[in-house]
Formats: C-alpha cells, sequence, structure tokens
C-alpha cells in the first residue's frame, strides 16, 4: 500500500494546489501594483492638486475662524472682569466709610487738586429674544475688525428641532437688519441630507457697521417658535483711514 507521501496523485494536488495560490498571490499583487499607480497618477493630476489646495484653504480658514472666536471670547471675559471691578468700584463710593472720609479727600484735593480719574460706564441692552440650538455655517466670518461702512454675512442654517425658518435678520444694539434666506446650498444638502422645511437654508444679511464697538445679534424667525438667536458677539469697527 502507498502512502501519502508516495501517492503521485496526492503530490500532483498538493502542488496544483501550491501553484493556485501562487497565482493567487500574483493576481493580488498585480491589482494592488495597479491601484497604487492608479492612485499615484489621479494624486498627481492638476485636479487632484487643486482639490487638495482647496483643503487646506478651508482648514486654515476654519483655524482662523476658531482662533477670533477664542480672541472673542477672551475678551468677553475681560469686559466681564471690568464690569465687576466698576460694580465694587461703585459699592465702594456708596460705602459708609467713603463717605465719612470725603472731607480728608476734599482737604487732599485742595492741597494737591489734580483731574479725578474718569471711569466710562458702557451698558449694553439684554437682548429681547432668546437663544435656540441651530445647525449652522457662515461663509463669511463676523469676527473680523469691519472696515468698511457695511458688511454682509452669508451662510446656511435650519433649527435642531427641524422647524422651517420663515426670515433671518442681524440686530446690532437693537437696531435690526432683514436679510434673505431660502438661497440654494446644494452641497450642504448633499452632505447633511434633505431638509424637508428647509430645503434651501442658504441666506444673507447686508448691515452697517458704524464705528466704534456694537453687539451683534444673528437671529432667525422659527416657524411656531418666533425669533431666536444663533450667534452672538461684540464686533469692533474701524473705518478705514483716508
Amino acid at each position: 500500500m502507498n502512502t501519502p507521501n508516495d501517492n503521485p496523485q496526492a503530490r500532483l494536488d498538493a502542488l496544483q494546489a501550491e501553484l493556485d495560490a501562487v497565482k493567487r498571490r500574483d493576481a493580488q499583487f498585480r491589482t494592488q501594483m495597479i491601484q497604487e499607480f492608479l492612485d499615484r497618477g489621479e494624486r498627481n493630476t492638476y485636479l487632484h492638486t487643486l482639490h487638495e489646495e482647496r483643503a487646506a484653504l478651508i482648514r486654515r480658514q476654519q483655524e482662523s475662524f476658531a482662533d477670533l472666536e477664542f480672541l472673542v471670547r477672551k475678551l468677553e471675559a475681560a469686559d466681564a472682569r471690568t464690569a465687576d471691578l466698576e460694580a465694587n468700584l461703585t459699592a465702594t463710593w456708596n460705602s459708609l466709610s467713603w463717605r465719612l472720609t470725603a472731607p480728608f479727600r476734599a482737604l487732599r484735593k485742595a492741597v494737591s487738586p489734580g483731574p479725578m480719574p474718569n471711569f466710562p460706564r458702557e451698558h449694553m441692552a439684554p437682548t429681547p429674544v432668546e437663544g435656540a440650538i441651530f445647525t449652522y455655517y457662515l461663509h463669511t466670518s463676523p469676527f473680523r475688525i469691519y472696515r468698511d461702512s457695511t458688511f454682509t454675512l452669508k451662510g446656511w442654517a435650519w433649527p435642531a428641532d427641524g422647524n422651517a425658518i420663515n426670515a433671518v435678520r442681524v440686530r446690532i444694539d437693537g437696531r435690526g437688519f432683514t436679510g434673505r434666506h431660502g438661497l440654494e446650498e446644494p452641497d450642504v444638502i448633499a452632505h447633511h441630507g434633505p431638509q424637508p422645511k428647509n430645503p434651501r437654508p442658504g441666506f444673507e444679511v447686508t448691515f452697517e457697521t458704524p464705528p466704534g464697538r456694537h453687539s451683534l445679534s444673528l437671529e432667525a424667525l422659527v416657524d411656531g417658535v418666533g425669533w431666536r438667536w444663533m450667534l452672538q458677539a461684540p464686533i469692533w469697527c474701524e473705518p478705514k483711514k483716508p
């Protein structure tokens, strides 16, 4: 009786299986080489280069927006500390000890007259609308130094509750500027999916930017809810020098 090792058919079958495995590995290797060649060729195309440059620009733009937002938050925190200091100063002025020492301060002023410090007070009117959660993006960032007399804020948005947006506006220190809404944003819909009540989520609002510091509020009129703000931030306007 022949053992498996002495069986010619068994050896032939084993060799054939090994040959088939080699052929499969060779085919897989060739496929990978072709795919790598195609990938390298596509990466070297001018169109792909433009796509990479565009993606890099978008990343840098988003990073700059994040930096500016961080700066604004830091300035807001500084303003809050300033307001606390002014409140403490006012409390000191109204305290009994301050009133009791008034004659000594008057005497000192008479002996060494000098200007009293002037502490400006800026009280911003409270926002008359409530905030809400929106999915939104701004093509033109509001976090900037405004140089011109007007600025156009462009973007897209829809509320998290799925209701329709009936109007969009920007308020600067309480003064409203109504914008256009219902603009086409096909790339946004393709990425996020259909929005039944906001099939065209784009908007743009042009508002005046007078010199100085102001409070900006981007707001949307949500169907069945009313006006809700999606973004609030201080802005700074410095006209171009002639």
